[in-house]
């Protein structure tokens, strides 16, 4: 059953607005502006822009002013704003560009990540051809999370781009004679104090100066390449043999 206004029942589908006179003006035709510009890429959450980066939602183009924020937030995200700019409406597509070329310059990847590795501030890997860095001062959790599973959520790991092949080989290592000599292994019962040396699978870490050092007892999650070791322990690098013994008194 369908009701109409004046029916009874109408009342339950129709609101009175009030009285009208003559008719409503029709609208004009609409027109085409051949001015319009054609719409960038459409925005991807999985990509990094870079500042003056194009993207589109909706037939809005935007584009991005803080690099920063456009890592983190989205042009129509709650944050956006804060690394985004609307340029206005858009059109079908931007026209085309020439045949793709090669990038000599497309940097070759760094080594896979693998879960567990002790990855610090800086260090770079690489997933399905992605580069993410790790980031300070969350390097503590980059050892056991996936770069990427989190989305630009992640507060571990930084998506830096696209890679292809491997990084160059580096020259075949060297003995360094000059190398420090190696301290003491590592012991969770020994109390650690400011600038003391310890050694981890042939790894020399010093414990953080200042109330830091505080973490170089703090159990075996802060003991040195453990998951929050950088909290108390700064890693030192490679060492040669033992250190030489002091003088007899």
């Amino acid at each position: 059953k369908h009701f109409g206004p004046q029916e009874f029942g109408g009342s339950e589908a129709w609101t009175k607005v009030g009285a009208c006179t003559g008719t409503v003006g029709p609208t004009a035709s609409p027109t085409f502006d051949p001015n319009t510009p054609g719409c960038p890429p459409p925005y991807d959450e999985t990509l990094a822009y870079d500042e003056n980066d194009k993207v589109s939602i909706d037939n809005v183009a935007y584009q991005c002013t803080q690099s920063a924020y456009c890592i983190v937030f989205g042009p129509t995200d709650a944050g956006g704003i804060l690394g985004w700019k609307s340029l206005g409406p858009c059109f079908g597509s931007l026209a085309p560009t020439a045949s793709p070329t090669f990038d000599a310059d497309t940097p070759g990847c760094p080594e896979d990540y693998v879960a567990g590795t002790p990855y610090a501030g800086g260090d770079r890997v690489a997933v399905d051809n992605v580069i993410y860095q790790c980031k300070k001062p969350h390097e503590a959790h980059c050892p056991n999370r996936v770069p990427g599973a989190q989305g630009d959520d992640d507060d571990a790991w930084i998506r830096l781009g696209v890679c292809t092949g491997t990084i160059a080989p580096t020259p075949s290592p060297t003995v360094d004679l000059d190398a420090p000599g190696c301290p003491e292994e590592y012991d969770p019962d020994t109390e650690y104090s400011s600038l003391d040396k310890a050694l981890v699978d042939g790894i020399v870490y010093m414990c953080r100066p200042n109330a830091y050092s505080a973490f170089c007892n703090a159990g075996p999650a802060y003991a040195p390449g453990g998951s929050n070791s950088d909290l108390g322990w700064m890693k030192q690098g490679g060492c040669r043999g033992t250190i030489a013994p002091t003088s007899s008194p």
